[in-house]
C-alpha cells in the first residue's frame, strides 16, 4: 500500500554544508516530517534538534534541546501514523552536531565567547525556508575555524 501523499516529506533542498559534514542531518530529507512532528510536540518551544536517526527497533529517535536547557528524546514511527512521544533526558556532556532549528525561530547563538555558529538555510523545492542547520565553530572567525561540537 502506498503512503498517503500528505505523509511524504517535502522535497528538501539541503544546503551546501562543510565538506567534513557527515552527520545525522544527511537523513533530514527522509525524516523531515518526524522531525517537524517532534518539534511541534515540544512543550516549551523553541526546541532544536541535535541528533536524529533510526533506532534498533525501527522507530525514529530525535534528540532535542530547548532554550531553557531542557533535553528531550522524541520517538515516532517512520510512517508518521502515531503521535510523537517525548522523554525527558539528562543532557549529554558532548552534543553531536549540527543543530537544526525550524522557522520561524532564529538560529542559535552560542553562550560561549570561543564558539560561534555558521548557519545554513534548509529550504523546500520552491525556495520556502523550513529552518537552519547550524554548525558550531571554534574561534572568533567562523570562516576559517574548524568544526567544533556545539
Amino acid at each position: 500500500m502506498a503512503e498517503s501523499p500528505d505523509r511524504q516529506p517535502p522535497a528538501i533542498v539541503m544546503p551546501d554544508r562543510p565538506m567534513m559534514a557527515d552527520d545525522w542531518s544527511d537523513g533530514l530529507p527522509v525524516i523531515y516530517n518526524q522531525v517537524a512532528g517532534c518539534l511541534n510536540a515540544d512543550p516549551s518551544p523553541p526546541a532544536r534538534v541535535v541528533d536524529a536517526g533510526q533506532g534498533n527497533d525501527g522507530q525514529i529517535v530525535i534528540d532535542m534541546m530547548g532554550d531553557s536547557g531542557t533535553y528531550f528524546r522524541c520517538q515516532t514511527d517512520p510512517a508518521g501514523k502515531s503521535k510523537p512521544v517525548l522523554f525527558r533526558q539528562e543532557m549529554p556532556a558532548n552534543l553531536p552536531g549540527p543543530v537544526y532549528t525550524a522557522t520561524p525561530y532564529p538560529p542559535p547563538k552560542s553562550p560561549q565567547a570561543g564558539i560561534c555558529y555558521e548557519h545554513y538555510p534548509v529550504t523546500d523545492h520552491t525556495g520556502w525556508q523550513l529552518g537552519w542547520l547550524s554548525y558550531a565553530r571554534a574561534g572568533d572567525n567562523c570562516s576559517t575555524a574548524s568544526i567544533a561540537k556545539p
